[in-house]
């Protein structure tokens, strides 16, 4: 696809290959601004106001971390993608925490990638319209040499559980949170150093709040990877969200078939069983959204648990045309709604109140609970 009149800012310190991303940028009709460290590429940026930035992480004066918390205070629509010789993962993980939308390995052996990371970026910013043969969820189809399982990051986490466990540790979210009126806390129990059980919960502007609990299978370092994937997929839409491009990520069902279409292109071969909810803060309306069957739903009255049933339907990441289930449901001052998997402690220290957020256990298991506080 034509990236015709689109306005790039390469902020690259090894002159030789920021000259090549660059030439090769304006072959594809781009307006390009260079710039040789993140002190640069800020005063580029206030001068060219590019739609995209193509970021190198490891620059002296200022790096590219630095240069992306800056971007993501003045400029958090942005979409950047991070290209990086650094093998450390953590680095790649600060880097998607910081706004990052993407990532590419150095050296990069076919730019055809990184134009379909670009492309993809795009149209989630909204800087191209979307193609006109798309999936379900307007998102190409991209060939398994593409995707960012290819990685040598990827690599690195299967191959060593220390790294995995750290990359993930730095993703998992704070034990407890409170916005507005409703709060969000979880326990997640594991039995080996990768967590199999993933979560997360988040504010999406003023008026509602998220939460997923999610199971990779199957187990192992590969659940490290998943998580840095779910936090790239669910920041493009966030930020989708916050520009006033899309409302996909307060819509369960279409979170859950386009996480389902990028896993199963990521190649990953694995199956995630997931559920998804957003809690409207003004009507304490809740929508769920579940795809497989080993997460449980719940509503929560004080020490009581009333099981929400469900249909059963395929964990995401297995098929292409996947259907998970959405439901509604309406919470009352008090009530919490919970996704619940494992064994009988779970349920136990959860109607104990003990949340303790990621804990190592001779079970495994877990909960999120998102209550309406008001």
């Amino acid at each position: 696809m034509a990236l015709q009149g689109i306005k790039v800012l390469v902020v690259e310190d090894d002159p030789v290959f920021r000259q090549l991303v660059s030439d090769y940028c304006r072959q594809q009709g781009m307006t390009v601004a260079e710039a040789e460290d993140g002190q640069h590429g800020l005063e580029q940026f206030a001068l060219s106001r590019p739609d995209i930035a193509l970021v190198d992480l490891c620059m002296p004066r200022m790096g590219g971390l630095e240069f992306l918390q800056k971007l993501a205070e003045t400029a958090p629509q942005l979409p950047s993608i991070v290209i990086t010789a650094n093998k450390a993962m953590s680095d790649v993980v600060e880097a998607l925490r910081n706004g990052a939308w993407d990532y590419l390995m150095k050296p990069l052996a076919d730019l055809q990638v990184l134009h379909n990371a670009m492309v993809d970026c795009l149209r989630e910013s909204g800087g191209l319209e979307p193609p006109e043969r798309t999936n379900s969820i307007g998102t190409e189809w991209e060939s398994p040499e593409q995707s960012l399982v290819m990685s040598e990051n990827f690599e690195a986490l299967q191959n060593d559980t220390a790294t995995a466990q750290l990359v993930q540790a730095q993703l998992f979210p704070a034990t407890s949170q409170t916005f507005a009126n409703c709060n969000f806390t979880y326990n997640l129990y594991r039995s080996e150093p990768v967590s199999a059980l993933l979560c997360d919960g988040f504010e999406c502007g003023e008026h509602h709040y998220c939460a997923y609990l999610a199971k990779v299978s199957p187990s192992g370092n590969v659940s490290a990877f998943v998580s840095v994937l779910l936090r790239s997929f669910l920041n493009q839409k966030l930020k989708r969200f916050r520009q006033g491009g899309s409302t996909a990520v307060l819509e369960p069902y279409a979170m859950l078939s386009y996480l389902n279409e990028q896993l199963v292109k990521s190649g990953l071969s694995c199956a995630l069983e997931m559920a998804y909810m957003v809690l409207d803060l003004q009507s304490r309306r809740v929508a769920i959204g579940r795809a497989g069957t080993d997460i449980k739903v719940f509503l929560r009255n004080e020490d009581q648990l009333s099981r929400i049933i469900l249909p059963e339907t395929p964990p995401i990441g297995v098929a292409g045309d996947n259907r998970p289930h959405s439901h509604f449901r309406d919470l009352a001052p008090g009530q919490a709604l919970v996704l619940l998997e494992g064994a009988e402690h779970v349920r136990r220290d959860l109607l104990n109140n003990r949340f303790q957020g990621v804990c190592d256990s001779k079970s495994t298991g877990g909960c999120v609970q998102l209550k309406a506080t008001g």
